[in-house]
């Protein structure tokens, strides 16, 4: 099939905040335990604990935030379990998911793992069955300079220096009954995100707070930001596609139904803001998101995704790049063995599944500014939606200096090669470099015993006349980086 891309970087849509490739880890399942944590004395290859092969893996897809400790696991966390000598933490029953807390991997393993694979922290503090008091003891022993009994519990671990963790949500899906101390509606969990973060900022007036909004409900978004918009700067929503009887259509069709509800929802925060008398804009922080397969069940929560989720994952992606201006931070729920992107098991056995590759390939292709792209493309149509959608999406990003663009294609088709005709206007286009994500098949999996099936490969543009020709493999997942003289 034909697919003519017009692409202008000098049009752009806005920066592209890099923490939409963010990453959440929570105490479930084999996430942490197993996971990122085997703990010193295991005979999984690790560093002082921390699992080797998922260190690397993790590295190679460059996240710029990771979210801990949960989920709703952190509606029932209480820091100071997690702090001081290992062997002496309590063990504590987890009323979220019923299982028994150990504490061996707690806020500075947690901090210092963010180090080791080069993100920033993004604590969420227990606003369900936890204190005000709690939560801001909790940022004076993570950010205060000072020498207090909270810091000294810090520094006598080795960490003189303050971590200065900017980025704190409050509370956890506090409008489920499934959350240990949900509220009953948005004007109680106003109140709540009010007194929370009005003692945590006292702590450090420099922190950031993300308060808990709702995908479905717009009179709690409507409530939390005109009762406490003044003490927050992100709205938290969380969206999973649950796949139980869905087509493959339905899949595709997804990320478009999600970027239509999250511009929705910025609109009504951003309407709220201006009717109230804010000055200050609060972006979403889309903080948990993924699809899920009905045998992602408790306790371990895994499934084995395809090249298909691939596909949805970079729809995604896609689409959080074109709501640059309206989504602040995103985080895949989650990156080790619950839903996972890498999957592990106790004979020390890893691999990564097309998701992973996702955004590995996005992670390390996407430029700063996200511009202007359209897509003429052959279509199906949308039940889910009800209209048709073209098979290929695209989205483009140029470079601070204006030198680089970068293009990623999805070529959504199950059975067609798309033969993409791309142009620039305000850009010459001079080399190029290009990869793509492919699989045999769209139900193609990556496993223990065939980790490659799915995998990147390298692809090739050619330039002709001022035209770019690609080639985009039915059911892939295509970036291709220009190097070019801007024309502006």
């Amino acid at each position: 099939m034909d697919v003519s891309i017009s692409v202008d970087p000098a049009s752009p849509l806005g920066r592209i905040d890099r923490r939409i490739y963010g990453q959440f880890i929570e105490h479930l399942g084999r996430c942490v335990y197993g996971g990122v944590w085997v703990g010193e004395g295991s005979r999984i290859p690790n560093e002082r604990g921390y699992r080797r092969d998922v260190l690397e893996a993790v590295r190679a897809i460059r996240p710029p935030l990771v979210r801990w400790p949960g989920g709703n696991f952190a509606s029932n966390y209480h820091w100071m379990d997690g702090v001081g000598p290992r062997g002496r933490r309590p063990k504590r029953l987890d009323m979220a998911w019923g299982a028994v807390e150990s504490n061996e991997f707690g806020t500075l393993e947690f901090l210092e793992w963010c180090r080791m694979v080069g993100a920033e922290p993004y604590l969420v503090v227990n606003a369900g069955n936890g204190s005000p008091e709690e939560a801001a003891r909790w940022v004076e022993f993570c950010n205060s300079p000072h020498e207090t009994s909270y810091t000294t519990l810090r520094s006598g671990a080795g960490y003189r220096e303050p971590f200065n963790v900017k980025i704190w949500g409050v509370g956890n899906e506090l409008y489920g009954d499934w959350q240990v101390g949900y509220c009953i509606d948005g004007k109680e969990c106003a109140r709540r995100t009010i007194e929370f973060s009005n003692e945590m900022k006292k702590v450090d007036p420099k922190i950031e707070i993300v308060a808990v909004g709702c995908d479905s409900d717009m009179e709690w978004n409507i409530d939390m930001v005109r009762h406490a918009g003044r003490y927050f700067e992100y709205l938290s929503i969380h969206r999973y596609f649950f796949t139980r009887g869905v087509s493959y259509d339905d899949i595709v069709s997804e990320p478009f139904i999600w970027e239509r509800m999250l511009r929705s929802i910025y609109d009504i925060v951003s309407t709220t803001s201006k009717r109230y008398g804010l000055k200050k804009e609060i972006r979403i922080a889309f903080d948990e998101w993924n699809l899920w397969y009905p045998e992602a069940t408790p306790p371990e929560h895994n499934q084995v995704t395809s090249l298909r989720d691939g596909v949805f994952t970079a729809l995604v992606l896609n689409s959080l790049q074109r709501l640059c201006r309206e989504v602040a931070i995103a985080c895949f729920a989650q990156t080790v063995n619950v839903l996972p992107l890498i999957a592990t098991d106790d004979a020390g056995r890893i691999y990564t599944n097309p998701q992973y590759l996702v955004f590995k390939l996005y992670a390390g292709t996407t430029q700063e500014v996200a511009v202007r792209c359209l897509v003429d493309s052959p279509t199906f149509y949308s039940r889910r939606i009800g209209r048709s959608l073209g098979y290929c999406d695209a989205v483009a990003s140029v470079s601070n200096e204006g030198d680089t663009v970068s293009v990623q294609i999805v070529n959504a088709s199950p059975t067609e090669d798309a033969l993409c005709e791309i142009r620039f206007k305000n850009f010459e286009a001079r080399k190029s470099e290009a990869s793509y994500i492919w699989g045999k098949s769209l139900e193609e999996k990556n496993d223990f015993e065939g980790p490659d099936r799915v995998r990147i490969h390298a692809g090739r543009a050619t330039v002709k006349g001022g035209v770019v020709e690609y080639v985009a493999p039915r059911h892939s997942i295509s970036s291709i980086v220009f190097k070019g003289v801007s024309r502006k």
